[in-house]
């Protein structure tokens, strides 16, 4: 069968064209023009959630999002709402959206920074992140709490009912706090049994929602039986005046045994430009669904999987969003419909398949296009690079060598891999070892791997500043590492190019607000660098400064590397020290320490 040449290895030795990356290859197309085809009604039917029991946590009912569930981020969906702020700025007030208890607090430098969780009696939790401050009430348990454990970053859970809210209640004050990066609120829905998020979208909230998606681009795949890639080519998208797009013509021919989609789409909010995310995928063969993606709710521990769902390369390339329409073979998502074929489109050169593609948003407008798809009589040659070693998706697999070792684990790769694999001398200043280059970085892993590196001419007495470092654009990573013998050892999630170099240099610690008379000064802050990222199994910078001996408060906005002291009555009238200290992941420290008059 001609399925079964699709994937040997003397056809794939023999397809051609790889040239400038397989995204610019233009397709082999026939086109039969005869007119537009009609839309089909909307198939599906938006989860059931309670529709009357939460409100709006901000006043103003005319919100603007600035981001939906399931909408793409890089390397997760979006797990919840964005609203943003109506002054452009911090301090609007957040109010309970039900009647509840708080049940947990967190502050963190980056991720959700100021975040509360509220549970309800209906079995649901709501969660307000990024924020300003908490409540008076709240914003004091906290403080306390951080100066108990002398930590800025803290995950607290107040005994039941310590805090009880009504609905309506304000908790905080909209900011900016942790990963944002603009003032706003997101807002979560979440089942409180199994803390899955789920689409506040569907909850009844007064967000009104009249303008349907918007389809701007596609992409098609040429796959093998297993639902693995092996081409992939623009599909020409006719843009119309009224803002629409449709293919040129009805049918379209491509020389493949078996094909994939993808779209770029995105929802609109009524009055505004921004780019959110949509509701659902659906596609329907000749009538039968073969695929479908939906995001009622979302296992936090599946978010990753986002790297499989969308066309990891073209975001990598060109910053471009695609949805892939098939279901990679490592994709482990629970939000796809288990279709018979999950996407996959075999063709015909005698008989056309009729494909429906739909996008809905979350207030149950949609978009689409009919069109039909066969097999071209002239087939596509593809010829895969060159590549050093076959490692499967499904099963365990290991690189050992006198000076590098690598440990995939199962369920790392969503498909198979040709894995490219490269060793390159550099006698640069500050490496201790070659450069090894891991395939690309436009292929995504899931999980962790295993790196181990044997340096080379490194002096005993720097073995504890060693680190596996992944160099690209800009900074290097320390990827932290180990010592197994006589090779370095960390985990890893991205490929890319390793080699092991050594950190020696202590953080630099730059006064932004600090003076030797603080009378006047209603905070003092710093920032703190290192000559490092850091990433893999690698800590980011600690902290701790002092006033007089005694800890003191210095909250960390990790997006601008600035530590922060609010003088907050800890520190009364008169002549202190300060003494400031920052280490890194090697245990390099920078001292900050001097007098000053408050």
């Amino acid at each position: 069968m001609p399925d079964k040449l699709l994937i040997s290895d003397a056809m794939r030795k023999i397809w051609l064209k790889t040239l400038l990356g397989s995204a610019f290859l233009l397709p082999v197309l026939s086109f039969e023009n005869s007119g537009p085809l009609p839309l089909p009604e909307p198939e599906v039917v938006l989860a059931s959630y309670p529709k009357d029991y939460f409100q709006l946590p901000v006043a103003d009912n005319s919100v603007h999002l600035t981001g939906t569930f399931g909408e793409l981020r890089p390397g997760h969906f979006h797990t919840g709402i964005d609203i943003d702020s109506k002054t452009g700025g911090v301090g609007q007030p957040v109010f309970a959206a039900a009647d509840g208890f708080v049940d947990k607090i967190k502050v963190q430098s980056g991720g959700y920074g100021n975040v509360l969780y509220l549970k309800h009696p209906n079995g649901y939790t709501t969660v307000y992140a990024h924020l300003d401050r908490f409540s008076p009430e709240i914003q004091r348990y906290v403080r306390d709490m951080q100066y108990k454990r002398e930590r800025f970053e803290v995950d607290l859970a107040p005994p039941d009912g310590k805090f009880k809210v009504k609905q309506g209640q304000e908790i905080a004050k909209l900011g900016n706090s942790g990963g944002s990066t603009g003032p706003h609120l997101h807002f979560e829905i979440r089942n409180s049994a199994n803390g899955k998020a789920l689409n506040p979208l569907l909850f009844g909230l007064p967000i009104a929602d009249k303008v349907p998606p918007e389809i701007r681009d596609m992409k098609v795949y040429f796959l093998n039986e297993n639902r693995e890639v092996l081409t992939s080519k623009p599909f020409p998208l006719e843009h119309l005046k009224d803002g629409s797009v449709k293919p040129f013509g009805d049918t379209i021919r491509f020389g493949a045994w078996r094909v994939g989609l993808s779209v770029k789409a995105y929802d609109r909010q009524g009055g505004y430009r921004n780019d959110n995310g949509i509701y659902a995928i659906s596609m329907y063969a000749d009538g039968q669904l073969c695929y479908q993606w939906r995001m009622d709710e979302l296992d936090f521990d599946e978010s990753r999987y986002l790297n499989a769902h969308i066309d990891y390369s073209a975001r990598e390339r060109y910053g471009a969003w695609f949805h892939r329409c098939f279901v990679l073979p490592g994709d482990r998502l629970n939000n796809y419909s288990r279709t018979e074929t999950l996407g996959s489109i075999a063709l015909s050169k005698e008989k056309p398949q009729k494909i429906v593609l739909k996008i809905i948003d979350a207030a149950g407008n949609a978009s689409g296009l009919t069109f039909w798809l066969a097999r071209d009589e002239n087939m596509e040659e593809i010829v895969s690079a060159p590549y050093q070693y076959d490692l499967p998706f499904d099963a365990e697999s290991h690189i050992d060598l006198d000076d590098f070792t690598m440990t995939m684990p199962k369920g790392a790769l969503y498909e198979s891999l040709h894995f490219q694999f490269k060793v390159t001398p550099d006698e640069s200043d500050g490496m201790y070892s070659s450069m090894y280059h891991l395939h690309d970085t436009r292929t995504p892993v899931q999980r962790y791997f295993e790196v181990g590196i044997k340096p080379r001419s490194l002096p005993p007495e720097l073995r504890t500043k060693a680190v596996i470092a992944k160099c690209g654009e800009g900074r290097p990573d320390n990827c932290g590492a180990s010592w197994r013998g006589d090779f370095l050892v960390t985990k890893v999630r991205e490929l890319g190019d390793y080699c092991v170099m050594v950190d020696k240099d202590p953080p630099t610690i730059s006064p932004v607000v600090f003076n030797d008379d603080m009378r006047k000064k209603s905070a003092m802050s710093f920032r703190i660098r290192d000559n490092f990222a850091t990433s893999g199994s690698a800590d980011g910078l600690s902290y701790r400064g002092t006033v007089d001996g005694n800890w003191v408060l210095f909250e960390y906005d990790r997006k601008r590397d600035r530590i922060t002291h609010t003088f907050d009555g800890h520190i009364v009238a008169g002549e202190h020290r300060l003494h400031l200290s920052v280490r890194d992941d090697r245990g390099n420290e920078a001292v900050f320490d001097r007098k000053f008059v408050r």
